[in-house]
């Protein structure tokens, strides 16, 4: 099997993580459910971040440094919501 097709493979899987991390998490309320469902959220940015980098080589024929931003942009989006979930869990010592 070639890199791509593996690639391929692994941003499905990076995605089908995210959503498992959905329905694990799923039922939480309170701070500790508003933070986790802004975690969560975070990395099912992420996960889809990577698939949609390699369908904008393969689909898009978007190539390079463009391709690479806006991957970089996606991927900052997914982080600033794990940071958001983060900060919220902090309100639970204060």
């Amino acid at each position: 099997m070639d890199y791509p097709t593996l690639n391929l493979i692994m941003d499905f899987v990076l995605v089908a993580a995210s959503i498992w991390m959905v329905l694990e998490a799923r039922g939480i309320g309170g701070i500790v459910g508003t933070s986790i469902n802004r975690i969560v959220i975070g990395a099912i940015i992420l996960g889809f971040a990577h698939l949609i980098a390699t369908v904008g080589t393969t689909v898009l024929q978007i190539e390079g440094p463009l391709n690479q931003f806006i991957h970089r942009l996606i991927v900052l989006a997914g982080f600033v919501l794990l940071v958001a979930g983060f900060r919220k869990m902090a309100e639970i010592k204060r």
